[in-house]
């Protein structure tokens, strides 16, 4: 086996260091901390992250492939401000891809599972008659996301991981509940945790696009 050389060392280093850089900025911009429309300074990211101006860029310009930041040459790097009709619309997206993940991955559930899904599904059911907003953005991605690892596809969870951030984003959970009939969508987590016990994919399935509120008709 051929000895890496030191080019191909430094690439490695400089991809890992990306990486970090990524998930920071990402988890900054997804838990609030860098706000919509926020600009974003090299110079400030790198006092704030130790590192570099290059991974910094590397890894914004990815988040900019995802839709979490925007740019626009030689005037403004920011992140990025969902309107409010860009929030049904990634709704959409995101039921068209969860719901495959889901009929997917039901039937890779095991009971413990099933029995974690039971339980953050009744927090998510409390969250929504609460209109607790942090328990349901720390909870119903995850939830989802669970299903999709148990569909064992490695395409299909490289996939959703790279696309579901962006989407993610525009759907703020304080606009969705303005958008939709919370007492329908709790009763759809409902049914989604009986399929889940049930192991019915396609019940799972259907459940997850009501959540999301794709059309039936």
């Amino acid at each position: 086996m051929p000895i890496p050389s030191d080019a191909t060392a430094t690439s490695a280093q400089r991809s890992l260091l990306r990486d970090v850089v990524l998930e920071r900025l990402r988890d900054a911009i997804m838990d609030g901390t860098l706000q919509p429309g926020e600009s974003l300074n090299d110079k400030e990211l790198q006092s704030w992250l130790g590192v570099s101006r290059t991974p910094i860029r590397d890894a914004i310009n990815e988040l900019a492939r995802r839709g979490l930041i925007e740019m626009e040459p030689n005037r403004f790097t920011r992140v990025a401000s969902p309107t409010p009709a860009d929030a049904l619309d990634a709704m959409h997206a995101l039921g068209a891809i969860y719901g495959g993940g889901v009929r997917l991955g039901t039937l890779g559930l095991d009971d413990a599972d099933v029995k974690q899904i039971e339980k953050d599904i009744k927090r998510i059911r409390s969250g929504i008659a609460k209109r607790d907003v942090e328990t349901l953005r720390s909870l119903v991605f995850p939830t989802f996301d669970l299903f999709v690892r148990r569909s064992n596809s490695p395409l299909l969870i490289k996939f959703i991981g790279e696309s579901v951030d962006g989407l993610a984003f525009r759907v703020r959970v304080e606009r969705v509940m303005d958008l939709v009939d919370a007492d329908q969508v709790s009763a759809d987590y409902g049914a989604l945790a009986e399929a889940a016990r049930a192991r019915d994919a396609i019940a799972a399935e259907l459940a997850t696009e009501r959540i999301f509120q794709l059309p039936s008709a």
